[in-house]
């Protein structure tokens, strides 16, 4: 650490910037303390905390970690021993503690920022950055949550400093091919990139910026060896690791997605990255979009100067030598990490403005440029232009603290409810394994785990696999009085709703709750009850385009009465050597006589992968349920249930073609049902 905050400098020693910083890094620690245990653990704490609090030699394979590298559950793990943070505690405990981890590597990682901005530009870059990351609504919220992102920022920021350091030192001709700076250099660059996949793409940035500086340099040669070399030994670092990102990064993507444009790609950077997820223009008394964009702009029009002011800067002062290649490498690492990583959207489209957030560190020092660039101009504006940054940034820290609109969820008020509300003879579904278990008991996510009895409902963890959720209803809920069917607000778990199929076909559904981030539906049942999704399936072959056909359906039995449930289900395929590139939606209805819609159930076209038809497998035979409610007041007679299938984005149709291989429509019958005459319908209830 003596590298990075060097106290032979003069500048270094100087009293008044000890004192800054010691106010500035306080202030940052106090104010991410703040309200730390105000919002619930929410999902990706809790698997997080789930994954740390497990042996240290399984955290690395936990198949929970999808798309993360194992340092900060390493890391985390050693913190929650040493705190003695274990499952069963009050969760406002394990909040507090695991959080804490966070909110520590966040100060850091400001401090860490101060050093990287005086190598930038002197004390007067150097500060401002400090100032900028420490009043972050963006960086508070990272530092506030069991999540790595406070480790990646901070790990990324010493490895620049570093970077910086080595790179002065280098010019020498008789500078070795690697020294201690170098190598610390290439140990945090390593660090951060265990910590977060998507550390990649600023280690990308960097390389090829550091790759054209050697070009450029009259000992070219002896420059890139340099560079290869420490390519080479963070490759060899990272060795270990290789496996796992092997097994967990290929396949990693999101068909489904709608990929944002760059434009929107960068506002919503931007608006995240200076105002904090809980960003509102209305803040600053309806000033929050000129302020947000206002500095944009100032720091954009400070930047054409900032090098000049710089280089002024550090004549009039007693800063170190500034290092010259820190601001095409500070820019590099903004925009090359942005736009590598944007360039990754498009393939794989997995798009959150944290996932990017690895180039705040070069964002803030950029704008603290470009605030000193207005010295040129008037000296005080610098001064003036940064009370103004840090005013709007209060305000979307203050938000991020309080505004409980932009609250993550609200666990704790759905579990005390369920409390309240359920009897032991219910059942409680819930579609995600977290953070459930940290408020509620008894609950597994196990399915092979037996719960124990208890004054409230049991409950679990529900995996929706279609084509086997009507035996796993059998046997959990098959005894159940009601049944309580808990989702979080960004499920995909189960899209196409085979669990309210199954549970409006058998049950009557009672009632609906919503808390901040769930929703809660219940139904009444009648047990024992045997769910079964698709009772004598028949082959059935209706053709739409050249796109998916039908291969298999299940049909409302007759005779049916007014009011009943008319469950469809239908197994689809894609047509051999067709395509569907775009998505679609499958609509099953109900008409009487006079080609009267009556009633009718849409659903998307999804694989067991909930993938789209554009990218189904020719073996893929996927199910889809459709559940329409007979009126009430219908007259007996006939009844036809017709298919139509149409663009999800466009809705039009795609046209029904016959065994002739010709167009005949886009609505082909499904069946002919027979409505009840009163007297049925009267037994039918008794």
């Amino acid at each position: 650490m003596q590298r990075l905050f060097d106290k032979t400098s003069p500048l270094g020693a100087t009293i008044w910037l000890r004192l800054f910083l010691f106010t500035l890094l306080f202030g940052a620690f106090t104010l991410r303390l703040q309200e730390l245990t105000r919002q619930d653990i929410w999902w990706d704490e809790a698997r997080n905390i789930d994954v740390a609090l497990r042996p240290l030699f399984q955290i690395a394979n936990a198949p929970e970690l999808d798309i993360q590298p194992p340092l900060y559950y390493w890391l985390l793990h050693g913190w929650s021993n040493f705190f003695g943070v274990a499952k069963g505690q009050p969760p406002t405990q394990i909040a507090f503690f695991s959080r804490l981890l966070s909110t520590f590597i966040g100060v850091v990682g400001v401090a860490l920022l101060m050093a990287y901005g005086r190598r930038v530009g002197g004390v007067k870059i150097g500060a401002p950055a400090a100032l900028i990351g420490a009043l972050s609504p963006f960086w508070l919220a990272e530092s506030q949550e069991t999540r790595m992102y406070t480790l990646g920022f901070a790990l990324l920021t010493a490895a620049a400093a570093l970077f910086l350091d080595q790179l002065a030192f280098r010019r020498r001709n008789d500078a070795p091919l690697f020294s201690g700076t170098s190598l610390l250099f290439v140990l945090f660059a390593t660090a951060a990139l265990m910590t977060h996949y998507n550390v990649v793409f600023v280690l990308v940035a960097w390389w090829i910026t550091w790759g054209v500086w050697a070009m450029a340099q009259s000992d070219r040669w002896r420059q890139l060896k340099a560079v290869f070399a420490h390519g080479l030994a963070m490759t060899l670092l990272f060795l270990p690791i290789a496996p796992i990102a092997l097994r967990q990064i290929p396949d990693y993507q999101n068909p489904n997605i709608t990929v944002v444009t760059l434009s929107e790609y960068l506002r919503q950077n931007w608006q995240a990255y200076l105002g904090g997820y809980a960003y509102d223009p209305t803040l600053l008394m309806g000033f929050a979009d000129f302020w947000l964009w206002g500095i944009a702009l100032a720091a954009a029009l400070g930047l054409v100067l900032g090098r000049i002011a710089m280089t002024h800067t550090t004549r009039r002062t007693s800063a170190p030598a500034i290092h010259s290649f820190a601001l095409p490498f500070t820019l590099a690492w903004l925009i090359g990490g942005l736009a590598l990583y944007y360039l990754a959207v498009l393939d794989r489209s997995a798009f959150h403005v944290r996932y990017a957030g690895f180039v705040t560190p070069a964002l803030y020092t950029l704008i603290a440029v470009g605030l000193a660039g207005f010295a040129r101009w008037w000296r005080p504006a610098p001064a003036l232009l940064a009370l103004t940054l840090a005013v709007g940034l209060a305000h979307g820290a203050h938000a991020d603290l309080y505004d409980t609109r932009f609250d993550r969820e609200h666990i704790a008020a759905l579990t005390q409810w369920l409390r309240e509300t359920t009897t032991p003879d219910d059942v409680i579904f819930v579609d995600q394994k977290y953070p459930f278990g940290f408020y509620y008991q008894p609950y597994a996510i196990d399915a092979e785990e037996t719960l124990s009895a208890s004054e409230v409902a049991p409950a679990r963890y529900l995996f929706v696999d279609i084509n086997t959720i009507d035996r796993r209803l059998t046997e959990w809920a098959g005894h159940a009085q009601r049944v309580f069917w808990v989702q979080w607000f960004e499920s995909d778990t189960d899209p196409r709703r085979a669990v309210p199929f199954l549970l409006d076909k058998y049950g009557r559904r009672a009632g609906e709750q919503w808390f901040h981030g769930y929703a809660v539906d219940w139904w009444e049942l009648t047990p024992p009850t045997r769910f079964e999704l698709a009772p004598q399936m028949q082959p059935l072959t209706l053709q739409f385009e050249h796109a998916v056909q039908t291969v298999q359906a299940s049909l409302p039995s007759t005779p049916l009465c007014p009011g009943d449930p008319l469950p469809v289900v239908l197994r689809w395929r894609r047509v051999p050597g067709g395509a569907a590139a775009r998505p679609l939606k499958a609509r099953v209805a109900l008409y009487d006589a006079a080609d009267n819609r009556l009633a009718q159930a849409d659903e998307r076209l999804l694989n067991d992968r909930h993938l789209a038809p554009a990218y189904w497998s020719i073996e893929d035979r996927p199910l889809g349920v459709y559940l329409l409610a007979a009126p009430d007041d219908l007259a007996s007679g006939q009844y036809a249930l017709r298919l139509l299938v149409y663009d999800a984005e466009n809705l039009n149709p795609l046209p029904w073609i016959d065994e002739a291989g010709n167009p005949a429509g886009i609505e082909p019958e499904l069946a002919t049902l027979e409505m009840a005459t009163g007297e049925i319908c009267e037994r039918k209830v008794q």
